[in-house]
C-alpha cells in the first residue's frame, strides 16, 4: 500500500512539473515482470519457455510513464563514492488482461485483449522496474467492442474484471481497451540490421533537418520572388 502510494506521489510531481518523458507516452511495451513478481533475474527469462502472449506469466504488457536515472548505494557506503550505482528506471502501467466477448472470432484464434489501467480510475496504479527490463514495442490495436464508436468498455457490461465501463452509452469515459496483433509482432526483417538504432536515428533526425533547410531557403526564394517587381515588355 506505502509503495502504491508513493508512486503515485512520485507521478503526480513529475507530472506537475512537467519531467514525464513524452517520446514514448503513446508506446506499448512487453516486459519482464519486475522484482516481487518474478523470482529470477532479467538475464534467466527464457523466451522460449516464458513468452506467454496472454499476460498472465511472467511477460507483461505496458504502458510507460516515467523514465528517470537515479544513483544508489548501500546505506553504510554513501560517502563512498565508489560505491554507488547508476540506474535507469521506468515508471509504468499496465495492460490487464480481460475477457469481453470470448465468443469473437479473434479471441477464438488465440488473439488477447487486454485493458488499459492506467484509463481505470483517476489515480494510476504504478509498478517500478529496471529499464533493462523492457524487451521492445508490441501493436496493440484499438478495440471497438460490438461496433461500439469508442475504444472504451460499453456501458451496458458494466464494470467486469478490473476494468471500468463508460458510465453512459458513448459516453467514452471508461477503461480502453486493446487487442494484441499477433501476425504484425511476429512480422520479422528479412536482413540483420546492419546500422544500429542510434546511428538509424541520428541519420533520420539529419535528413529531417536537411529536409526543413531546403523548404526554409525555398519558402524565402518563393517569397523574394513575389515580392520582385514585374517587368513587362514594350
Amino acid at each position: 500500500m506505502v509503495y502504491g502510494v508513493l508512486c503515485t506521489m512520485i507521478y503526480t510531481y513529475c507530472k506537475s512539473r512537467k519531467l514525464i518523458s513524452v517520446c514514448v507516452l503513446q508506446d506499448f511495451v512487453c516486459l519482464v515482470a519486475p522484482f516481487q513478481y518474478n523470482p529470477m533475474p532479467r538475464d534467466q527469462f527464457d523466451f522460449t519457455a516464458d513468452m506467454d502472449l496472454s499476460g498472465e506469466g511472467l511477460l507483461w504488457y505496458a504502458k510507460p510513464q516515467l523514465f528517470f536515472h537515479c544513483t544508489v548505494a548501500p546505506k553504510e557506503s554513501m560517502h563512498i563514492k565508489g560505491r554507488h550505482i547508476q540506474l535507469s528506471l521506468i515508471f509504468f502501467s499496465t495492460l490487464e488482461p480481460i475477457s469481453v466477448t470470448p465468443t469473437s472470432v479473434m479471441q477464438k484464434n488465440g488473439v488477447p485483449m487486454f485493458f488499459d489501467t492506467s484509463s481505470s480510475s483517476n489515480l494510476p496504479s504504478l509498478y517500478l522496474c529496471r529499464a533493462e527490463n523492457i524487451l521492445g514495442r508490441v501493436p496493440m490495436m484499438p478495440c471497438f467492442v460490438d461496433g461500439y464508436k469508442t475504444l472504451t468498455l460499453p456501458n451496458h457490461f458494466g464494470n467486469l474484471q478490473g476494468a471500468v465501463a463508460d458510465t453512459s452509452k458513448g459516453r467514452g469515459n471508461g477503461s480502453r481497451l486493446y487487442e494484441l496483433n499477433p501476425w504484425m509482432w511476429r512480422y520479422g526483417r528479412g536482413q540483420p540490421r546492419k546500422v544500429s538504432v542510434e546511428d538509424a536515428e541520428r541519420r533520420r533526425l539529419k535528413r529531417m533537418t536537411e529536409a526543413r533547410t531546403r523548404a526554409a531557403e525555398t519558402a524565402k526564394r518563393r517569397r523574394r520572388d513575389r515580392q520582385r517587381p514585374v517587368e513587362f515588355g514594350d
